[in-house]
């Protein structure tokens, strides 16, 4: 995930609408994504703090995704531009965790999570419950998850405490004689999905 040294960037792009603009440009392979073609026609004459905010949220959602391959986009043409049910939810589904997030690592992990539904890799409503998981928990809890090369199978560490609301993360009591009821962490499948949808689909992406 990225790291401090990109939230000076988002302090810049505020102050030059032209920057988040020209990246906008390069979302029109999203347009078929029901709400967010919307979206970004609205940011791109954003002229409010809020509004400018949120277009710095979708551009760097947008730029994770300038790498895809024609048969990607072909894929997001097909599953997003037949204007069913679940191409509605999973549009409103983006555009509105998009819109709550305070940490810019978020966008880049939404876009790992959509482009991961693109290939199949994961169903509309793992998609759906990733995203709000994201949008609940804290962005360096999150990093601590993703980072970890190895998840112990019983941990008392407190970024698996805090990931409990989010869903990644449950609470297990131990079962053993000498260690009866004793409380630990364990990552739930929904964060397995996560770790190996950010391990294996991490992608080089420009910056802004």
């Amino acid at each position: 995930m990225h790291t401090s040294k990109d939230y000076p960037v988002a302090e810049a792009a505020l102050e030059s609408g032209e920057v988040v603009a020209d990246i906008l440009m390069r979302g029109d392979v999203l347009a078929d994504i029901p709400l967010i073609g919307t979206a970004i026609k609205i940011c791109k004459a954003a002229d409010s703090i809020r509004d400018r905010a949120f277009a710095i949220k979708l551009s760097r959602f947008i730029l994770n995704l300038g790498s895809i391959t024609e048969e990607q986009k072909n894929k997001l043409k097909e599953k997003m531009g037949a204007g069913t049910e679940e191409a509605q939810k999973i549009g409103e589904t983006l555009l509105f965790v998009l819109e709550r997030v305070t940490d810019l690592d978020k966008p880049f992990l939404l876009s790992q999570i959509f482009l991961a539904y693109v290939d199949g890799v994961v169903s509309s409503d793992e998609l759906r419950r990733l995203c709000q998981a994201v949008d609940i928990a804290f962005a360096d809890d999150l990093q601590q998850l993703l980072a970890a090369k190895i998840i112990p199978e019983e941990s008392n560490e407190p970024w698996m405490l805090y990931l409990v609301a989010s869903g990644l993360t449950q609470l297990a009591t131990s079962t053993m004689f000498d260690d009866a009821g004793r409380l630990y962490c364990v990552i739930t499948p929904l964060a397995q999905k996560l770790r190996s949808i950010y391990s294996h689909g991490r992608k080089p992406t420009a910056k802004l």
